[in-house]
């Protein structure tokens, strides 16, 4: 018979293992050693180096549980009768993970198909399959047939879980025969039966010595083994943090959350009372307070039903409860900004004291970045051995940005975010293309989104060497081209990437990788060596390799589906580092940290949901379907996680981190931090926070106190003010002068929006550009002022002037048919109005020359339309297709635009036109309106410039008068272009506030 024993939590587990093993004389080249992971056998070796005598060391063979295969079930000598041992040798081989992730989405859409209930798409289809196989790996850890489904009572359960019980019976034939079929088995089960025959064979035929160390046996094949060795003569197992001190109540009352709860459930499949359970030999120590942490850990994580004992705590924690606290802290930080600052300065203060090692240890991934992100400023490289996943690496990010440009079509966003990524050279030397990406973006791409594909952004380049605004001039416009000529080369060269209808996966995930290749080539290096060199390449080529070993499985694919699939197959897909970055400091997930040492651990992330996580019962069974088939309750995860923690605890010096709030919402601190500061209250006592929170607000704030910015008051030499505006530039240097400054002495252009909506400068130019085009074909005649069929005649130029929008299909789609709202209000107002009107002039340029103090200064202005009354007067229209100033706003002289055109009509500015014809002399203007044309319940209405009590004639003398004012006060150097001064006339954000920081000083008073 075997011995079984134990490491309590404040004992190095693997030191003291090591050195219980040197220490009892055996030969440790006859002794096996199994720990549970890789990093726990090479820390064992490190630890057997360290402490033996000699320099020459024969050591044990340390495996890690989890590497169970057919070479360790075959050890030893064959028994009589010979069957056992061929065991392994007759189990299929497993099945490939990507295999089976597509195989049992395939299954689960058939099954939708049949049940005229049809999966979503395949991506949905693929996260099901993910929930269905660890379903499936919960029957084969926990030993539960999978037939039992059949058991399972249909009419206890609402509909939908009695459908979903029906296919998981389905599920229970399927599944089997498919493997079968395919000579495959469930990598689980698999390893079940492996497991098994190892335990057979051992029991027929002893390996000798075994040591099995570290394992809680959380499976029901590796308590199988556990039990196993522990039944052998040479055997030997050695539990982690049993707790040898529980008084019986505690222990009978122990619940699956409890982390003593799986080690209770363990010695009772060996068959084991705790008091079987020895001490290890040399888990002694000289540190009479060393245990008091263990005790202290022990009744805060006592079984709720008997923490009434807390009552009596003080009695037997009393006397050690200050050394238990000796070297806790725990800090509750205000964000994960904050904590991750706070952990990244304790571990860089480890580092201060010569051969300190420290590591943070946290299930949270996104804090672990945060770690190795803030220590990076002081350039120390820790890795996160938990490993990024796939799609957030070089490699792996990449694939799925141009994934997602080819399913776009090359829409502008995708089609940057992809180019712009690090590894797309376009075989260029390095930088070349992204510069030539940018240049499309500020030149080519902004605004409503460009029709699809290639021959769309070809459009876009042509539509923008004539557009009005930002128009490309001759050598930008061929630099435009030849990019996208480049462009053509490199994304249609392996395939047509137009082609959107569903083709064979593997052809498409081929033309994916193609055009990857092409992106990633440089002058130097060829595709294939760029992207997948190095560790995120290697992982990302090999998730190809598999994906296309098994493409077959996904049929036909759309490409608009293509990027979900793939980032549905990338989850779960860790890259992990292949060594250690720093020698000192580490930072693990919660399995990577089991038997772990350090002199310093931090335990980060420990809310609720984070650490311990929600106990999910998954898509596929509810908790009444768990228990009716001998499934482990969920909390069985939340009980081993605890056990991870509270063997954390037993560090000598421990931090506890936490969050308050995360995404903007409060956080519930995790169960065990609430217990240990409730005992330890009730103890009367209290657990530091230590200087690191402290430490990284100081290192947060600024080194200058912040202070209250005033509003900036640029002044710039006259010599570099404007001396020329147009008459709506006007209307900003009286309103926010700050934006005049920006645009014309800095010179500073505002960029559009990607993928904007169709907004007011691109339907203003089409509305403009097509009642221009009706004024000109149709002017006013005596004998017919209206043409016949003046609407068909209105829509067919609208229909033209359309379709050369059509690199821009959002206006279209938006703004047709508000068009043809607006052309039926339009006809008839435009025919009564031709009864008094001898001649319309459209879109006329005038310029009006104003002397002041030491130049002149130049108005230009741009008239959407003049009409010629036949009394001798003019009016002065301005189309709006959003709302039009109001006569109140006009009198305040914060829309002048129309009042002056009216002043420069009648000093004859527009008069002579620079293509040679000829506008209106000079007359006086008898009505100024703007002309709102929006299309919806009003399509149009007129708008007064003028108020009850002035004309017109009277208006733009005063708004001239006023301007004159206005640009001389600007000739005066002490005159600063000031942001703002008028924001109760501004309804919107101007282009340039977030450069005058309008935000930091503007007051609640300022916008009333």
């Amino acid at each position: 018979m075997g011995q079984v024993f134990t490491i309590p939590p404040h004992v190095p587990f693997l030191r003291a293992l090591a050195r219980g093993l040197l220490e009892r004389g055996d030969q440790l080249a006859d002794v096996t050693v199994l720990v549970p992971t890789r990093r726990a056998a090479r820390a064992l070796v490190e630890e057997f180096l360290a402490q033996a005598p000699t320099d020459a060391l024969l050591l044990p063979a340390i495996r890690p549980l989890g590497d169970v295969d057919e070479e360790m079930g075959l050890e030893g000598a064959a028994p009589a009768g010979g069957d056992a041992g061929d065991a392994p040798l007759s189990l299929p081989p497993a099945i490939a993970p990507m295999h089976r992730r597509l195989a049992l989405a395939e299954i689960i859409r058939a099954h939708g198909d049949k049940i005229e209930r049809p999966i979503a798409s395949a991506a949905q289809a693929i996260a099901l399959a993910d929930d269905l196989g660890a379903l499936l790996d919960t029957f084969a850890a926990q030993d539960v047939d999978i037939t039992r489904l059949k058991d399972a009572v249909h009419g206890d359960y609402a509909d939908h879980w009695t459908e979903t019980l029906r296919f998981l019976e389905v599920i229970t034939n399927s599944w089997p025969n498919m493997l079968a079929s395919l000579g495959l088995t469930d990598p689980s089960a698999r390893r079940a039966a492996l497991i098994e025959a190892t335990c057979r064979r051992w029991r027929d035929a002893p390996p000798g010595p075994i040591v099995a160390a570290g394992s809680t046996g959380s499976l029901k094949a590796t308590a199988d083994m556990l039990s196993t060795i522990a039944g052998m003569d040479e055997g030997m197992v050695v539990l982690p943090g049993l707790d040898t001190g529980m008084e019986p109540r505690a222990w009978d009352a122990l619940e699956p959350a409890h982390p003593q709860f799986g080690l209770r459930l363990l010695l009772s499949r060996m068959g084991l009372e705790r008091d079987d359970v020895a001490l290890w030999p040399a888990a002694g120590t000289e540190d009479d307070t060393a245990a008091a942490r263990t005790c202290l850990v022990s009744e805060a994580l006592r079984p709720a039903e008997t923490t009434d004992a807390w009552r009596d705590a003080g009695a037997h924690l009393g006397d050690v409860a200050e050394a238990a606290l000796d070297g806790l802290t725990m800090v509750s930080a205000d964000s994960p900004q904050l904590e991750s600052l706070a952990i990244s300065l304790a571990l860089r203060g480890a580092l201060e004291t010569p051969g300190r090692t420290a590591a943070l240890v946290t299930p949270d991934r996104n804090l672990a970045r945060r770690v190795a992100a803030d220590l990076a400023r002081w350039d120390i490289a820790v890795d996160d051995s938990g490993g990024q996943p796939l799609a957030h690496t070089r490699t792996g990010s990449f694939l799925l940005l141009v994934a997602e440009m080819l399913a776009a079509q090359c829409a502008p966003v995708p089609l940057l975010a992809a180019l712009k990524h690090p590894l797309a050279q376009g075989g260029q030397p390095q930088g070349l293309l992204h510069r030539d990406v940018e240049f499309l973006d500020k030149r080519v791409l902004r605004g409503p989104r460009p029709a699809p594909g290639l021959a769309g952004l070809a459009d876009a380049i042509a539509a923008a060497a004539t557009r009005p605004h930002n128009k490309l001039h001759e050598k930008d416009h061929a630099r435009a081209r030849a990019i996208h000529a480049r462009l053509e080369t490199l994304l249609t060269g392996a395939g047509n990437i137009a082609d959107t209808a569903s083709q064979p996966a593997a052809r498409l995930i081929e033309t994916h990788i193609a055009i990857c290749e092409a992106l990633a080539a440089t002058d130097t290096l060829p595709g294939t060596q760029a992207l997948w060199s190095g560790t995120s390449g290697e992982a990302g080529a090999q998730f190809i390799a598999d994906l296309l070993e098994n493409a077959i499985l996904l049929g036909d694919v759309p490409l608009s589906d293509y990027p979900a699939i793939l980032g549905a197959l990338m989850t779960g897909r860790m890259v992990r580092p292949k060594r250690r970055s720093h020698a000192r400091l580490q930072i693990l997930g919660p399995l990577e940290a089991r038997l772990q040492q350090a002199d310093l651990l931090v335990l980060g992330g420990l809310n609720e949901g984070v650490w311990p996580q929600r106990a999910e019962t998954g898509a596929w069974i509810n908790r009444p379907m768990r228990a009716q088939l001998g499934l482990e309750a969920p909390e069985r995860l939340i009980g081993l996680a605890a056990h991870d923690v509270a063997q954390g605890l037993g560090t000598r010096e421990v931090i506890l981190t936490r969050a308050e709030r995360a995404d903007g919402q409060p956080t519930v601190p995790s169960r065990w931090w609430l217990r240990l500061e409730n005992l330890v209250s009730g103890l009367g006592k209290t657990i530091g926070s230590g200087p690191w929170l402290a430490m990284a607000r100081a290192y947060e704030r600024p080194v200058v106190e912040a202070r209250q910015i005033e509003r900036p008051t640029p002044r710039p030499p006259v010599d570099k003010r404007p001396t020329r505006l147009s008459v709506t530039r006007i209307n900003d240097l009286f309103r926010d002068p700050y934006a005049i400054y920006a645009g014309h002495v800095l010179k500073l252009d505002e960029l559009d929006a990607l993928e904007a909506d169709a907004g007011a400068r691109e339907r203003g130019d089409i509305i403009h550009g097509i009642l221009e085009r009706f004024s000109r074909d149709y002017p006013v005649t005596q004998d017919t002022p209206m043409p016949d069929n003046a609407y068909a005649r209105l829509v067919a130029i609208g229909e033209e002037m359309f379709q050369a929008a059509a690199t821009r299909p959002a206006v279209r789609a938006i703004w047709w048919p508000r068009f043809l709202q607006v052309a039926e209000w339009f006809v008839p107002w435009e025919t009564a109005r031709r009864a008094r009107i001898l001649t319309t002039f459209v879109e006329l340029k005038g310029e009006l020359s104003l002397p002041l103090l030491t130049r002149d200064f130049t108005l230009s202005g741009i008239a959407d339309r003049i009409d010629l009354f036949t009394d001798g007067t003019l009016a002065i229209l301005d189309y709006k297709t959003g709302s039009a100033p109001t006569a109140k706003q006009t009198d305040a002289k914060f829309s002048v635009q129309l009042p002056l055109e009216a002043a420069m009509a009648a000093r004859g500015a527009f008069e002579n036109q620079k293509d040679g014809s000829t506008g209106p002399v000079a007359a006086q203007t008898s009505e100024l309106a703007y002309v709102e044309l929006k299309g919806g319940r009003e399509p149009g209405k007129v708008v007064s410039a003028t108020g009850k009590d002035k004309d017109a004639k009277t208006t733009g003398e005063d708004a001239l008068e006023h301007t004159r004012a206005l640009l001389t006060l600007f000739e005066d150097e002490e005159t600063p272009y000031i942001s703002r001064p008028r924001p109760q006339f501004l309804s919107y954000d101007g282009p340039f506030d977030h450069l005058a920081r309008v935000k930091e000083w503007q007051t609640v008073s300022d916008t009333e």
